[in-house]
């Protein structure tokens, strides 16, 4: 594994700009994460587990469960081939950065996306883009080809290539619109055993509002949807609280359905990043 990143980077002279970050941030995660394992759809056996709406009854381990007061289920090392199916928010709201000194929600996105399929490409896995009609991609080389299609990717959807059962998703966005907005597409996912996690990227100044007087706030995706306020230090207090407010309905929402949430800052180290969101993916 080590030795195919080493031969990536090699050859990355000519790759764009944030697809080098991504190599960069994967490489040096992976030096760390030698002889982990993880659950998955192989033969061998790893850890019983409670039961938990969602599992099939075929996986119960009713000899184990026999012998407590709950039903078990037994999980598998993963050993087959897996599906990991991508999708990043295009929408014009991941534009913004509050300073230069940090990148886009939508730039931060993508080399989290990017360094993620590389890691799973190299862990035997497929890697998928969901809203788009490309295959899933089997092999280390074929990264710069999911790149590519990346700006094929705008609004959630299913369309195009659809999501098989016991795969996983990963969403990253900053979801800021209800969360009763995801539920058709998620739940819809969650009832074919499809594992998922829900990756809320903003920026410093969205979740602190660090701004002070008189400000204009324009909405990237809605012309005539500026406010301004007068005093911006009025609201700080009550928009903080909505904020988090919001964060906490994200993580219900994906517990309700079996999966995990994780919010990220754009100040965030994208190593320390990923190695979270590996920890989420692999359910560590």
């Amino acid at each position: 594994m080590a030795e195919t990143l080493h031969n990536a980077a090699a050859l990355a002279g000519d790759l764009p700009g944030l697809l080098l970050q991504a190599e960069k941030v994967a490489h040096s995660f992976m030096k760390g994460v030698h002889g982990r394992r993880r659950v998955g759809m192989g033969e061998a056996f790893w850890q019983f587990r409670h039961y938990a709406p969602g599992d099939s009854a075929r996986d119960i381990d009713w000899r184990q469960t026999a012998k407590r007061d709950d039903a078990y289920v037994r999980e598998l090392e993963w050993e087959a081939a897996q599906t990991v199916w991508m999708y990043r928010d295009g929408t014009d709201s991941m534009n913004f950065r509050s300073s230069k000194n940090l990148p886009t929600k939508k730039d931060y996105a993508e080399v989290l996306l990017l360094a993620l399929s590389m890691l799973a490409l190299n862990g035997g896995e497929q890697v998928g883009l969901l809203g788009t009609d490309l295959a899933p991609q089997s092999h280390y080389n074929s990264i710069q080809r999911l790149f590519e299609y990346l700006p094929h990717q705008t609004h959630l959807s299913e369309t195009g290539r659809s999501v098989a059962a016991k795969s996983h998703v990963a969403l990253f966005s900053d979801f800021y619109y209800p969360v009763e907005n995801l539920t058709p597409f998620c739940e819809k996912l969650a009832l074919r055993h499809v594992q998922g996690v829900l990756v809320q990227i903003f920026d410093p100044a969205e979740q602190t509002l660090p701004y002070k007087g008189r400000v204009k706030f324009i909405d990237a995706e809605d012309a005539n949807g500026a406010i301004i306020m007068p005093q911006v230090e009025a609201v700080r207090v009550d928009y903080e609280r909505k904020f988090e407010e919001h964060q906490k309905k994200l993580g219900t929402a994906a517990r309700a359905w079996g999966w995990r949430f994780l919010a990220l800052s754009t100040a965030t180290p994208p190593e320390q990043a990923l190695g979270k969101l590996y920890d989420m993916m692999t359910g560590e």
